[in-house]
């Protein structure tokens, strides 16, 4: 091979043995247009969550081509246009995407308005925070672990109904937190950690975020002179920063962990929200949404 090579570059030149030679998609079923007009149906169903399985795009590329494909080739169609399986983001059946992006706008002039209810003699500066209260548990469900090949990670599991409240409130541009834990989510509770807050920040005149839980509205809420309340829209956690800091615990510091008392779960979460607080541009990181960025 090597000298009919040889011999026929030294007779006819570089144009004698040039071949085409075999990368590109010379066995295409479908061009690159052609697949994305086949996937387009499937956008709509992937943004609302709706299970399409690689068995159902098969049957449907199977449908458009004529004849069996292998499983392999629904795969790497997939993996060429740059598909792949998140886990989708729960959002409330009753969320309204409209007063959402409205309270993100007029975020801003809100704060304005808070921080203009307060005295003319208070000069001290205005500190804008999020608050959310979170609920932890002895109910434990396995969940997704790296491992080496050949190895099924075990995890002990338990459904017992004990829990405690973590109530946090998060100021996203300065990376600042203060946290309790409490054994209930209620206007007594409420009212001790916005005491909480209001002495942790003292030197600070506070337009904090809330949700419209029945214990933020209550009547007998008492709310510190230094803390102006922005109700964000019902059904909205999204739009809340301090979700971010339930889900950095849950995956960081409580995952697949079984406790034996409600104490031993206390301890975890005392020690987790010491080393986030301590931790300034983490909490930056995760908390710092845009319409916190607004000034106000």
């Amino acid at each position: 091979m090597v000298h009919q090579v040889i011999s026929t570059y030294n007779r006819f030149g570089v144009a004698a043995v040039e071949t085409p030679g075999k990368g590109g998609r010379r066995h295409q079923y479908l061009t690159l247009e052609e697949e994305k007009a086949f996937l387009a149906p499937f956008f709509s169903r992937a943004e609302k969550g709706e299970i399409a399985t690689a068995g159902e795009i098969k049957r449907a590329f199977e449908a458009q081509i004529g004849h069996e494909v292998d499983e392999s080739t629904i795969y790497r169609l997939l993996k060429r246009h740059r598909w792949r399986k998140p886990v989708p983001r729960p959002v409330h059946p009753k969320a309204n995407q409209e007063a959402q992006e409205q309270f993100k706008k007029t975020f801003a002039a809100t704060v304005e308005v808070a921080i203009a209810t307060r005295p003319a003699e208070d000069r001290r500066p205005v500190l804008k925070m999020a608050q959310d209260e979170g609920r932890f548990g002895r109910i434990s469900t396995p969940k997704r672990a790296w491992a080496p090949p050949g190895i099924r990670p075990k995890v002990p599991r338990q459904v017992i109904r004990e829990s405690s409240y973590v109530y946090a409130a998060i100021a996203p541009e300065q990376g600042l937190m203060t946290s309790l834990v409490l054994p209930r989510a209620d206007t007594a509770m409420m009212n001790l950690f916005l005491a909480h807050v209001a002495e942790a920040f003292a030197d600070y005149f506070i337009v904090m975020q809330v949700d419209q839980a029945g214990w933020h509205r209550s009547k007998e809420l008492q709310v510190p002179e230094n803390i102006r309340l922005i109700f964000q829209p019902a059904y909205s956690p999204e739009v809340n920063p301090v979700e971010h800091l339930w889900e950095e615990l849950r995956e960081k510091y409580l995952h697949n962990l079984v406790f034996s008392s409600l104490d031993g779960l206390i301890e975890v979460l005392c020690h987790a929200l010491s080393q986030l607080m301590a931790d300034q541009e983490r909490l930056r990181s995760m908390t710092f949404f845009p319409h916190f960025r607004i000034e106000a």
